[in-house]
């Protein structure tokens, strides 16, 4: 018994003094998923094609329940977004603003690059939102987006997403006819 109290329970201590002075496991490496991405490229897409169409609802497909924002509002002054429905006010007015002047509202997308895994995802998009006013007149805001997915039991929703300018605001050019 005595050899049980001097030989094994230090052996012991000195095991688990170790095990917990040991060097935590290294992080495991991110597997990306190229068909999740490709899925998670269309949403995106989609979604900010709601959003120029002014179609609130297939706008708010595309987002969760839970999802907050960092926008622009017309004048370019930041606005932040804290709730689906502080979304749905901002996008309601945003669009009532536009189809007031009469503009038709695009999205010239430049370039979208996603990565994903099967549960999370993230992209980046460069665009020019543009804006058709009546007179011929097109206005043009360069910008950039960056989005956070989650996969959910209904597919792909933006969980969080930011615009910002990528440069100044064009000035307003006529359009030509060819």
């Amino acid at each position: 018994m005595r050899w049980i109290r001097t030989t094994l329970v230090p052996l012991a201590l000195s095991k688990l003094v170790n095990a917990c002075n040991a060097a935590p496991p290294a992080p495991t490496t991110v597997e990306w998923n190229d068909a999740a991405a490709a899925e998670v490229q269309a949403q995106v897409t989609t979604t900010m094609s709601a959003f120029a169409a002014m179609d609130l609802g297939g706008f708010k497909k595309g987002l969760a329940d839970d999802v907050v924002s960092f926008e622009m509002d017309l004048e370019g002054k930041p606005v932040r977004l804290g709730s689906l429905g502080d979304v749905r006010h901002f996008v309601e007015e945003t669009s009532a603003a536009m189809k007031k002047m009469g503009a038709a509202v695009m999205v010239d997308f430049h370039a979208t690059r996603c990565r994903a895994t099967t549960t999370l995802a993230y992209c980046t998009v460069e665009f020019d939102l543009k804006a058709k006013m009546p007179d011929g007149n097109t206005m043009t805001q360069p910008s950039r987006n960056s989005v956070v997915l989650a996969r959910r039991a209904d597919g792909w929703k933006w969980v969080h997403w930011h615009s910002s300018t990528a440069a100044p605001s064009a000035s307003p050019q006529p359009t030509t006819s060819r």
